[in-house]
């Protein structure tokens, strides 16, 4: 069960963010209907769901997308998402992502 979505009805979209466990969420079911791709919605839906999911305490999002959706694996690498491998998924070859949004500061001098 997802545990949050955003979804605004007029541009038809999509998306929502999965519990792991305390530090990590899932971004899951992220989708804009294709009449409306190409117009930074994708781009402001992850946005949206990276503060919902800092606000919820995660530390960490991780994701997939099939090695097929070039656009997807674009948005996300550009947001920040590295890519840590690859592998097969209900039958379809994928990528496998994260992102850490925990406070990397300790080091400072």
């Amino acid at each position: 069960m997802l545990q949050d979505c955003f979804k605004p009805d007029f541009f038809n979209t999509i998306g929502g963010l999965q519990p792991v466990d305390d530090e990590v969420a899932e971004l899951k079911r992220m989708r804009v209907d294709p009449a409306f791709q190409r117009r930074g919605l994708g781009r402001r839906i992850l946005s949206e769901l990276e503060s919902r999911a800092v606000a919820l305490g995660f530390k960490w999002i991780k994701l997939d997308t099939t090695t097929i959706q070039v656009g997807a694996q674009r948005l996300y690498e550009t947001a920040g998402y590295i890519p840590r491998g690859e592998g097969v998924l209900h039958g379809y070859a994928v990528i496998f992502y994260e992102k850490c949004f925990a406070d990397q500061g300790d080091d400072e001098t």
